[in-house]
């Protein structure tokens, strides 16, 4: 699933997700694509990311 969420593989595009999201949370996951909780996580991110914004 981890094909479907961006990937940043800099400090500077970490800061930069950080800093330019101002009105949503903004969730990190360090890992492995390969790794089976990751791959979980990844699954669970994917589906809260399309849900409506109150």
């Amino acid at each position: 699933m981890s094909y479907v969420l961006p990937h940043l593989h800099y400090g500077w595009q970490v800061d930069q997700a950080i800093l330019s999201e101002e009105d949503r949370v903004v969730v990190i996951r360090f890992g492995h694509d390969w790794d089976p909780t990751c791959m979980k996580m990844d699954e669970v991110l994917y589906t809260k990311n399309y849900l409506p914004h109150l």
